[in-house]
This record gives structure tokens, C-alpha cells and sequence, in this order.
């Protein structure tokens, strides 16, 4: 099912989002217009305000102004992300486009993501609540000591499982508990009732981030709209590589190192194949359903209508190819 078909219940509060997303991205000062309006072009998912909404409408005499504004916080600090991310990773492709760094230099791509930031930031300050600041502050913190460790352990071939969840936890999935959660308070739930949301947010995102990950050594980079193979290239160890390695023989082992470490179109297309015919992507696709299940259990205390779009949400997450 297309995620526009799923997010109907929400879909009016959703273009108030975008609507105010395009105008936090005009700027007086070039060239941080131009690349506000290149990125207002670009027609990203809005996954996380959409899940901020949702959690809202959970709850009866939800404050949807509120809601709309962290959504376009969130889609903020979203976007900054992605543009420090695609220049660590060099990427040149993001959604069918160019990438702000590939564009415009790493240089000012640095000064648009942190300016990103700050409207995000201040935005939230003006909603006169400490404890969304301080939680939103306190989760930015966790996205980049998630990155941080991933490039600490770039071509850590004796990287474990537990290592890599931690990384993505804090990288993606906390972000969109986060979203849940800010989202429950604002509709007005019970504590017990925004404590599941949360953990539905973190199972939802660690399944999310899996997935990408698979699609990132097995996807087409047409129906991605990014560039692929990118973690690979940087040296950094998700999961299908993991056990990849891990089931591998020892000779075998060594041989995927050396193609890791060498990197290039041929030793792609030999670790694609490698990661499809070991049961790497399978078995991580696995660990995925996990987490998508464990979603799933969080939402005894939603409402029946929603329930079924958190849950559709979740299958969408899972079956997803770009």
C-alpha cells in the first residue's frame, strides 16, 4: 500500500506542515535561499511529522497547533541531518536529485545544515514548553554521538549486533520514539498511553533503519532516489554485513574484507550478490519483522481507526523499496 493511501486520517494537518516547512526554508541571505528552495523542491516522505500528527489525533482535544509546529521542527532537524549525512558519505543522489553538498560544497552545506538546525531549535523554544525543548535537545545529542560511533567504527570488521542497534538507535530510531511520544502529550493520553507510542516510535525506527540498510546493498538507485552502497563505502558495518562476515568461512572472510576495504563497482556487485546468497539480507529482514512486531504490541491503548494506520505504517516500514 503507497504510505499517501495509509496517512489519510491526517492529511489536511500534513499540508499545514508542509505549507510551513517551504516558508522556514526562505531565507533573506544567499546562498541559504537558494538552498532552501532546492530543498522545498524536493518531495520527502514528511514520515516524522506524519507520525507526530497521528499520535496527536490519538487523544481527544489534541492541541494540532502545537502539532503541526513540532512536525515542521521534526521535518527540520530531519532535513539538517540528511545534508550533514550525504556529506560525510560524499553522496551525490537524494530523492532523484543532487545532493546540497554535491551542489553547493561541503562548506556551506555544513553552514545550511547547522542553520537548519537552529530554525528547528527556535521554533520549538517559542512553543513555551522546557520539557519538548530539553527532550528534542537531548535526542539531537543522541543523532550525532550515533554518528560519531558509526564513524569510530568504520571498517571494525568485529562489530557486533548489539554494537550496530545501539548505533542506529541513536542515530534514527529515538527520533521518531520521540515524535510519538511529543505527539501522545500533545493529544492529551495518559502516560501509560504515550509510553507506548514511545516504544512503538523506537521499534518502528529500528525496523525502519534495517530496511534501509538492506536496500542500501540490494536497491536500484533509480527507485531509491539516493545513492547506494554508500555505508559500504565509508567502511561502515550494518547489519546484512555483519552476518555476512559472521557466517562466512575464514578464507571467505578475508576475501569480503579485502572487497570492503577495496570498495569500487565490481567488489558491489560481488558483496550484493554475497549478501543476498549467505541469508544476510534474509536473516536481517527477519530481525526487522522483529521490531516491527514489537511496534505492533505497543498500540493496545490506540483508538481503532488510527490503530490501523500505526499498524499499515509499520507493514509499509517493513515491505518498502525506496
Amino acid at each position: 500500500m503507497e504510505l499517501e493511501k495509509i496517512i489519510k486520517p491526517v492529511h489536511s494537518e500534513l499540508d499545514a506542515v508542509k505549507d510551513n516547512y517551504a516558508s522556514q526554508l526562505k531565507a533573506r541571505f544567499e546562498p541559504i535561499n537558494g538552498i532552501g528552495r532546492y530543498l522545498s523542491k524536493s518531495r520527502g516522505k514528511f514520515f516524522r511529522p506524519t507520525l507526530v500528527l497521528l499520535s496527536a489525533k490519538s487523544g481527544k482535544n489534541a492541541d494540532l497547533g502545537k502539532a503541526i509546529s513540532v512536525g515542521v521542527a521534526v521535518e527540520l532537524i530531519h532535513a539538517a541531518s540528511l545534508i550533514h549525512d550525504d556529506i560525510i558519505d560524499e553522496a551525490v543522489l537524494r530523492r532523484k536529485r543532487k545532493t546540497v553538498n554535491s551542489k553547493w560544497g561541503n562548506a556551506i552545506s555544513v553552514i545550511a545544515g547547522d542553520y537548519l538546525l537552529a530554525k528547528a531549535f527556535d521554533m520549538i523554544s517559542k512553543l513555551n514548553d522546557p520539557k519538548l525543548l530539553s527532550g528534542f535537545s537531548k535526542t539531537a545529542g543522541r543523532m550525532c554521538e550515533g554518528e560519531m560511533a558509526q564513524l569510530a567504527n568504520a571498517y571494525n570488521f568485529e562489530v557486533t549486533e548489539k554494537r550496530y542497534l545501539d548505533i542506529i538507535k541513536r542515530k534514527s530510531a529515538y527520533l521518531l520514539s520521540d515524535c510519538c511520544a511529543v505527539g501522545g502529550t500533545l493529544g492529551n493520553l495518559s502516560d501509560e498511553k504515550i509510553k507506548r507510542l514511545a516504544g512503538y516510535g523506537l521499534n518502528l525506527g529500528i525496523a525502519f533503519q534495517i530496511v534501509d540498510d538492506c536496500l542500501d546493498l540490494t536497491g536500484d538507485e533509480n527507485d531509491l532516489g539516493k545513492s547506494v552502497w554508500q555505508d559500504m563505502e565509508e567502511g561502515k558495518l550494518t547489519l546484512p554485513l555483519i552476518f555476512m562476515l559472521r557466517s562466512a568461512s575464514r578464507k571467505n572472510k578475508i576475501k569480503l574484507i579485502e572487497l570492503i576495504t577495496l570498495g569500487g563497482n565490481a567488489a558491489h556487485r560481488i558483496l550484493k550478490g554475497e549478501a543476498i546468497n549467505s541469508g544476510a539480507i534474509s536473516r536481517s529482514r527477519k530481525v526487522a519483522s522483529f521490531y516491527i512486531r514489537s511496534a505492533k504490541k505497543k498500540l493496545g491503548g490506540c483508538n481503532g481507526v488510527l490503530r490501523k494506520t500505526f499498524c499499515d505504517i509499520a507493514d509499509y516500514v517493513l515491505e518498502r523499496k525506496g
